[in-house]
């Protein structure tokens, strides 16, 4: 019975767990839409025929993946491990009344994926890094049960949400976006550390590029904690020097193993912000299935600033029933996003 219960439970809140289902009553049109990119972007900034970042009409953003690629339409990118990383040019347009039920009648948030230019040349970390020169970057890691569209739609949300004024870095991690998946997906999140390090640390090691701001939502986090884990171990206490703000988001991360990273990752617990919510059901899950282990999204808030990080408890904002991506959806919550953001420096 304990187990059927479970069960039950765990299909449940993660049907709802991953970033779909989220309305918007945006107004913006397009005027028409323009031909899917499927050529190969040189590595220069000027590659693609759009600015990167939110611009009049749309959206740029850059994208690493560990994912397989599926050819040059969509889904462009699949839930198999890729051989190796490719990095991309990533076309959205927003939400549109007249075009939305046409263009992606499934879409998560309104904003729809219109085009991909994977980046040319056998670094894809440096690859990226060279297009963000000049620019702020932001770096989004997805948690479990999402697709390539499902996460690249649900940032685009995000980033416009904020009004963030530099470029957009997604990396996507190949989960399976199934319900039952949930041991595969943690592999896989964690089979993909590697190359998240290696993305950081390109934009890190790039003199040209300004700040890197992070953040990671739900199993994301625990791939983005073992990241700047490993560049610590590398770079030291100078690690921080690359970072403004780093924002983890209901993460599921087991609460013991978060306070032995940050004995590790001292140097960045004043740059990041962790949103908790007492509420979260997903997350609930996630703790049964660790054994009783609480996750570090709906832990003791004051435990967690024990180890020097800033932490927002979002219970009381959360409406609906699980409450796991209430960052995306709810204003006040997405506010701490930008906030944290705009006052890395202090």
């Amino acid at each position: 019975m304990r187990v059927a219960s479970l069960f039950v439970l765990f299909v449940s809140a993660l049907t709802l767990a991953g970033c779909v289902g989220i309305d918007d009553d945006s107004g913006d049109t397009t005027a028409a839409l323009k031909p899917v990119l499927t050529t190969t972007a040189s590595n220069d900034r000027s590659a693609g025929a759009t600015p990167l970042g939110i611009w009049r009409g749309g959206m740029t953003m850059l994208v690493m993946t560990t994912r397989n690629r599926t050819g040059n339409e969509e889904p462009w990118f699949g839930t198999g491990r890729a051989s190796d990383p490719t990095a991309a040019r990533v076309v959205m347009y927003p939400p549109s009344k007249t075009l939305l039920a046409s263009v992606n009648p499934i879409s998560s948030s309104g904003w729809t994926i219109a085009g991909v230019s994977p980046l040319s040349g056998d670094q894809p970390a440096t690859a990226l890094a060279t297009q963000a020169e000049g620019r702020d970057v932001l770096v989004y890691v997805h948690g479990y049960n999402e697709t390539f569209d499902s996460a690249a739609t649900s940032y685009a949300r995000l980033v416009d949400g904020i009004k963030f004024s530099g470029v957009p870095v997604l990396f996507s991690w190949p989960s399976r976006a199934a319900l039952l998946d949930y041991v595969t997906d943690r592999d896989s999140a964690m089979w993909s550390r590697d190359a998240l390090e290696d993305t950081l640390t390109a934009l890190a090691n790039d003199p040209k590029v300004g700040r890197i701001n992070l953040i990671a939502h739900s199993m994301g986090g625990m791939v983005a904690m073992e990241a700047l884990r490993s560049m610590s171990d590398r770079m030291g206490s100078t690690v921080g020097d690359h970072f403004g703000a780093i924002v983890l988001a209901n993460p599921d991360v087991d609460t013991d193993l978060f306070k032995r990273q940050m004995k590790r990752l001292s140097s960045l617990s004043s740059k990041m912000t962790v949103i908790v919510s007492s509420n979260d059901r997903a997350l609930e899950v996630s703790t049964k299935l660790a054994g009783g282990v609480p996750r570090v999204g709906s832990g003791d808030s004051d435990t967690l600033r024990q180890t020097g990080v800033k932490v927002v408890d979002a219970s009381d904002f959360g409406s609906g029933i699980i409450n796991h991506d209430i960052f995306m959806s709810c204003e006040e919550v997405r506010a701490v996003v930008a906030r944290a953001i705009e006052n890395a420096d202090e």
